[in-house]
């Protein structure tokens, strides 16, 4: 699904951006791997390292990108150009290496910035929740309409986890991610603004108005030629709206869950039918009713996403049915609520939701799934920073569990302890606020055991956070 053609004038234009060959210092990040594939399908030598082995270094080698494994600074000796992204050391020998030679040393953001000026009608889709499943899901319901996007998701599509795909026209979708603040030099024709809440504020000086002064620099550089797709139901970034230098096209969901919506929704999903299979609504353009849509993906938020990509697509110029035919179609990301497998009637599912409006959604959804039976999460924390900033939000998000077990916190590498931030810290926060019993587990042997001995057929258990937890889902299923 990756590669079928390439405009030749768009390629020669892309590969005067870089000095040939392009190495990817963390190749194998979800980011990364998908510009690598982009640059490879242009005709431009790319090639990389990573500190091990992963799903997507197998899939980069598969398309013919050389990966090697382990950081070293004979690795860059013979590159023109040097990828880096957040999560690499600027002190990496490396890099040090590279810049000592006169190499160009670019951030990701950099190269991503150079696709939506390479890209006549590039839409950025940004926000603090939903962004990689609507990057996959705008770009499956434009392809499945003909408009041939090219695309870079942060996950892993289909079955073969592609993080790219490479189209033959002028459009292309892509995250747009605030989390370093680099989303800044991107400069796109249009684009799908989710939500904002607090979120990576370390990057913001602690401050939530800051992130939210970041989004709305953000959207004054969009093409004003182009739309922006908002939440009419938002608060935060409606009030902001007025920094918006596109037209501004509201979507909003109309049942009973959301009775209220700060503006009048240019797109309305009504009549929201959630099951445990999927997601279905009709979709409303103005007072016209355009037809029902479907997809097999459960949750109220998954509603929401799919009003905006249909609207962003139809604004495109793509036709209903194949929207609707796209939408039907669209499996999911990886780690977006994926149903792993079933064990004895209990069902695992997978998810990568990490902030507490995240969670709260996807125990929604996994409390629709379980319908009688019971739902046993296992949550990961991710990030010390994160833990200590959203101490008292996480406290409240596991209402729809009936049993939480938490791990460690998984930090990434340079990030130390915080005094006082802990799972055990957060425990006491969930007992205090949910009422429901949690334990805290540091081996996945005990976790296993544990599950195993808690759950009834009908039950779901369900993994979530941005760190390892998925391997836990996957022995669950091995058994």
């Amino acid at each position: 699904m990756v590669i079928r053609m390439v405009d030749e004038d768009r390629s020669h234009s892309l590969a005067e951006g870089f000095q040939s060959p392009v190495h990817f210092v963390g190749i194998g990040g979800y980011g990364m791997s998908g510009l690598a594939l982009v640059l490879h399908a242009h005709g431009i030598p790319v090639e990389g390292c990573d500190v091990s082995e992963s799903s997507r270094v197998q899939m980069l080698r598969d398309r013919g990108i050389p990966v090697t494994i382990g950081h070293d600074p004979s690795h860059v000796r013979f590159a023109g150009t040097i990828v880096y992204s957040t999560d690499v050391p600027e002190d990496l020998d490396e890099l040090s290496a590279a810049r000592e030679s006169g190499m160009a040393v670019l951030h990701r953001s950099r190269v991503l910035a150079r696709l939506f000026e390479v890209y006549a009608r590039g839409i950025a889709i940004t926000g603090t929740h939903g962004k990689t499943s609507c990057t996959a899901m705008l770009g499956a319901a434009m392809e499945a309409a003909g408009k041939d996007p090219t695309v870079v998701v942060g996950g892993e599509m289909g079955a073969a986890g592609l993080t790219a795909r490479v189209g033959a026209s002028e459009f292309l979708v892509a995250e747009a991610c605030e989390s370093d603040g680099t989303f800044l030099e991107y400069r796109p024709w249009s684009g799908i603004w989710t939500n904002v809440e607090p979120e990576h504020l370390e990057h913001y000086e602690g401050s939530f108005d800051r992130q939210k002064e970041a989004f709305g620099d953000f959207i004054s550089g969009i093409d004003p030629r182009g739309f922006l797709i908002m939440n009419a139901s938002d608060d935060d970034s409606r009030s902001l709206a007025w920094r918006a230098s596109p037209r501004i096209i509201w979507c909003g969901v109309e049942d009973r869950a959301e009775p209220r919506l700060g503006v009048v929704p240019d797109y309305s999903a009504r009549s929201v039918d959630l099951r445990p299979d999927g997601s279905g609504f009709c979709l409303y353009r103005g007072a016209e009713r355009m037809g029902r849509l479907r997809i097999s993906v459960p949750g109220r938020h998954v509603v929401q996403n799919a009003l905006m990509v249909a609207a962003a697509a139809l604004e495109t110029g793509a036709g209903f049915e194949g929207i609707a035919r796209g939408l039907s179609e669209y499996s999911g990301v990886r780690r977006r609520f994926e149903i792993v497998g079933a064990v004895d009637g209990v069902r695992i599912v997978d998810d990568y939701a990490h902030h507490p409006t995240e969670v709260r959604a996807t125990l929604l959804a996994a409390r629709g799934m379980a319908g009688n039976g019971r739902v046993l999460a296992v949550f990961q924390p991710q990030r010390y920073t994160r833990t200590r900033d959203l101490m008292e939000e996480f406290g409240r998000a596991f209402d729809g569990a009936d049993e939480l077990i938490l791990t460690p916190i998984y930090a990434p590498p340079g990030q130390g302890e915080i005094p006082g931030v802990s799972s055990d810290a957060l425990a006491e926060r969930v007992r205090r606020h949910s009422g429901i019993e949690v334990s805290v587990m540091a081996d996945p042997s005990d976790m296993k055991e544990f599950i195993a001995a808690s759950v009834s057929p009908g039950d779901v258990v369900i993994t979530m956070g941005a760190g390892d937890i998925w391997k836990l889902a996957r022995d669950l299923v091995k058994g």
